[in-house]
């Protein structure tokens, strides 16, 4: 199917170039025209780019190696006969457009009175009618009975025409080529043609696609290694949950501690302290307390009283004892707390 689609593509791309620049891509050829009377002579002609050039007349015999030098390496060499080609127009199936050639091969003893291995022939599509599912081709042949004679003189020459040219009844000309088509040939040809495309398609189809399977195989390495560090992620948090709750529950019991410290320290000074006494500073570090103040009686007698005290201990003056003004005296003393 890709085949018939890229031959088919490849003939309209060919009717829409210009016939000027179709005979200028043309290869150059070579005419050998039999001298009439003469067997064995040719006149010989150059054709390039629509421009004939005589090169005069070759006897075989004589002149054969002439002949030879005269050809150009990449010119077709063709047998220009006077013989008039047979022309028909035939209408076959549409379906026939696909292997139009293979089927005039093998139709040719049908359509012509002549089987096809002793005719030389070319087919042409001329129309399409879709509407009624035909096809018109013309049909172009020649005796090869007619050409006998100088190409088997050619042949023994070592010059072998690949074309035959013979003039169109309208007064046209048309080539032949010698060897009439290989329908096996046809056939792989478009097999190899449809393997081509497919090949392409494939191609195209993986330059799509390669960038999508890549992106696609990196996505899924990355889901991977995300799922592998997926426990010891897991396993992180909880430890960061039990060590931040850890950490809040120390604060907190450290925090009432230390407020519940607070409260029993002042509720025992409280206690101990004469009412005669106040304190005009007091701290609480590391279960020490520190306090300085003023008392109405004697300073000395608040060592006693805070030693009697079940939660401090060890009571003694941080300062030497100072009377005041008005009779008071201002201490400065320590003791530890046991809560």
């Amino acid at each position: 199917m890709l085949a018939e689609i890229g031959a088919w593509w490849l003939a309209r791309m060919a009717e829409l170039v210009p016939a000027a620049m179709r005979s200028a891509g043309a290869a150059d050829t070579l005419l050998l025209r039999p001298v009439p009377g003469h067997a064995t002579a040719f006149a010989a002609l150059r054709r390039r780019r629509g421009r004939v050039q005589p090169l005069g007349v070759f006897a075989l015999a004589e002149d054969a190696p002439r002949l030879h030098a005269a050809r150009r390496r990449r010119e077709t060499l063709t047998l220009a006969t006077g013989t008039c080609l047979l022309r028909r127009t035939v209408t076959l199936p549409l379906a026939a457009e696909r292997g139009l050639a293979t089927l005039l091969h093998y139709e040719m003893d049908r359509l012509t009175p002549f089987p096809a291995e002793d005719v030389l022939w070319d087919g042409r599509l001329i129309r399409r009618d879709r509407d009624r599912g035909s096809l018109q081709a013309e049909l172009v042949l020649l005796p090869r009975a007619a050409v006998a004679e100088p190409l088997q003189a050619l042949a023994g020459a070592g010059l072998l025409p690949g074309m035959v040219e013979a003039p169109l009844p309208d007064g046209g000309q048309r080539s032949l080529p010698l060897e009439p088509p290989d329908p096996a040939a046809a056939l792989a040809a478009r097999r190899r043609l449809g393997a081509g495309l497919a090949l392409c398609a494939a191609l195209a189809a993986a330059c799509i696609a390669t960038p999508l399977l890549r992106q696609s195989l990196a996505l899924a390495d990355v889901e991977a290694q995300i799922e592998a560090l997926r426990p010891r992620v897991a396993e992180a948090q909880a430890l960061q949950r039990r060590l931040s709750g850890a950490g809040e529950d120390d604060a907190l019991t450290a925090g009432r501690a230390h407020a519940g410290d607070t409260l029993t320290a002042l509720a025992a000074l409280t206690d101990a302290l004469p009412d005669d006494t106040y304190l005009s500073q007091l701290s609480l570090h590391h279960r020490t307390l520190t306090m300085e103040g003023q008392s109405t009686g004697a300073a000395t007698r608040l060592i006693a009283a805070l030693a009697a005290e079940p939660h401090l201990r060890d009571p003694a003056f941080t300062a030497p004892v100072v009377r005041g003004d008005i009779g008071n005296e201002i201490f400065a003393l320590q003791v530890a707390f046991a809560p």
